[in-house]
């Protein structure tokens, strides 16, 4: 039996009928559309496979006089670009241009659903969480030629990227794509990753563990042993899609990190750390930042087969390159929070502590705070020799400006690191410009968040008790007393006693003050 005519003059967005004025406000809505869609992304987010440059310069052109823009049929699309409001029936067009025997007719209906389900009409979901779509890419998937199979599983992939309901329904591709990380075609394995990582990457916060059982899932059927195979590859595009699905699936516990250890994947990451490739090194280090996280033994691996001397080297080659540099400063933060063997080794690097500081000035606040954790998780060291090579009066003198200006967040890292070096000993403490510092930890008191709160309490408690000449700085400082009156029972019912009694503290109304851990 002949097929039926295509329908893509049904659901094809190629042209728009109207005037000059309506085909140049048309291109204008579509352009914006992709600058949303192309912003900056980073290995964590998933990824979408967007329009060609050639189809976003052409997006707008017009070549018949048969499109027009759609009205919404419905609340959810009212919230989208009309380039993308496809309604139903166009919907059943596309579906049946998918199950042509007509090779093209099927290519093009692949490479519409592609671009639609970036941002999908209420009639598109449905189709796909409800319809036999992903049955039907599932056909295409085990029998079609390789460059179909290509653009299907870039659809899977877009699918994936998509809402809760469309990853959810994603989730039934992984044995296919699991199998496809063999392919002896390379591009075909490098979407197959694509896709794996998009459907690794959904983080659901605390409200399931849905998004760890499908890393598990993944993990389980064999995807990693195939994803580290690609890091063998000397094509730097192959060894990203690879470290983008790792890293998204290297979130878990010791235990669920085991198969990433057997598979050798240390050895591999170094190979590409050392070529100093700065797309690959971001990508391997992402990798490396959540494999530090959850595997103690990674970390020992990291600490022991010469991986800190060209990681330092790539943090200060990356530290005037923006976010790059992000994945870098996670790797160290997490090896600085374990022994202080770890801390010391790492200081000892050059230029480590150096390039710290210099992120410290870095005009990025993620950057800034990322390089405060750092510090935070260093200043915890109980080895006086590590606390000695950060106390310097640049670094000092740094985090104290920190303390007193920007955003609380930032504010709140430098005050942590602070503390942690002033806790070490009467030698560090006296380093401190404790009165210009005092006025900024009396504005933490007297916000409403607890641990700033707890943080200048702490700061009020060291120098009534532990710093010399510290009741003359709080007596000199008339608006203490004020900020210590303005803690109430809410947030936190403790931290209101607490000041209380560094009230009753300081006018010696108590002999003893109970230490901030007794609280």
């Amino acid at each position: 039996m002949p097929d039926k005519p295509n329908h893509r003059h049904l659901y094809k967005r190629t042209s728009i009928s109207g005037s000059s004025d309506d085909i140049r406000r048309r291109r204008q809505a579509i352009n914006d559309t992709l600058r949303k869609k192309h912003r900056e992304q980073l290995i964590t987010t998933k990824r979408y496979r967007h329009l060609t440059r050639r189809e976003e310069q052409s997006a707008g052109e017009s070549e018949t006089d048969d499109d027009t823009i759609l009205a919404p049929d419905n609340e959810h699309d009212e919230d989208i670009d009309p380039y993308y409001r496809l309604n139903t029936a166009q919907v059943q067009s596309l579906a049946q241009d998918l199950k042509s025997t007509d090779k093209k007719i099927r290519l093009d209906a692949i490479h519409y659903l592609a671009k639609f389900v970036v941002e999908p009409a209420e009639a598109l979901m449905t189709y796909i969480v409800e319809g036999n779509c992903m049955e039907t890419l599932t056909h295409l998937l085990s029998s079609a030629e390789v460059d179909e199979q290509i653009e299907v599983v870039k659809t899977i992939s877009n699918i994936a990227a998509g809402a809760y309901d469309l990853w959810a329904k994603s989730i039934c591709m992984v044995p296919y794509l699991i199998t496809l990380l063999d392919s002896e075609n390379n591009v075909l394995r490098e979407m197959a990753a694509g896709a794996l990582g998009n459907m690794a990457a959904e983080d659901l916060g605390d409200m399931t563990n849905e998004d760890d059982e499908v890393r598990a899932r993944i993990r389980n059927n064999g995807a990693i042993l195939p994803l580290v195979r690609m890091l063998d590859s000397e094509e730097p595009r192959t060894v990203q899609y690879a470290c983008f699905a790792l890293a998204n699936l290297a979130r878990g516990d010791e235990a669920s990190l085991q198969s990433f250890i057997a598979a050798g994947i240390d050895k591999h990451l170094l190979h590409h750390l050392l070529r100093e490739t700065a797309d690959t090194v971001t990508e391997i280090c992402w990798v490396m930042s959540f494999l530090t996280a959850g595997s103690k033994e990674f970390r020992d691996q990291v600490m022991q087969e010469g991986f800190i001397q060209p990681l330092v080297k790539n943090l200060n080659n990356s530290a005037d390159q923006g976010p790059i540099v992000l994945p870098i400063l996670r790797t160290f933060g997490n090896l600085a929070a374990g022994p202080d063997e770890n801390t010391e080794l790492l200081i000892q690097q050059q230029p480590f502590l150096s390039t710290l500081l210099k992120l410290l000035k870095s005009d990025s606040r993620v950057i800034k705070k990322e390089t405060l954790w750092v510090m935070s998780n260093i200043t915890t060291a109980n080895r006086a020799y590590i606390i000695e090579q950060v106390d310097t009066p640049e670094t000092i003198a740094q985090l104290s400006d920190m303390v007193q200006t920007g955003h609380f967040e930032i504010r709140k890292g430098a005050a942590i690191c602070l503390l942690n070096i002033a806790h070490h000993g009467q030698k560090f403490m006296d380093n401190l410009n404790h009165r210009t510092l005092l006025k900024a930890f009396l504005d933490f008191i007297k916000s409403q968040d607890a641990e700033l709160i707890r943080l200048g309490l702490g700061y009020v408690q060291m120098l009534l008790t532990r710093v010399s000449k510290g009741k003359e700085i709080l007596d000199d400082t008339p608006s203490c007393m004020d900020a210590l009156a303005s803690v109430n029972p809410a947030p936190d019912p403790e931290l209101y006693a607490l000041a209380n009694q560094i009230v009753d503290q300081y006018y010696d109304e108590k002999e003893d003050l109970p230490s901030m851990d007794e609280a």
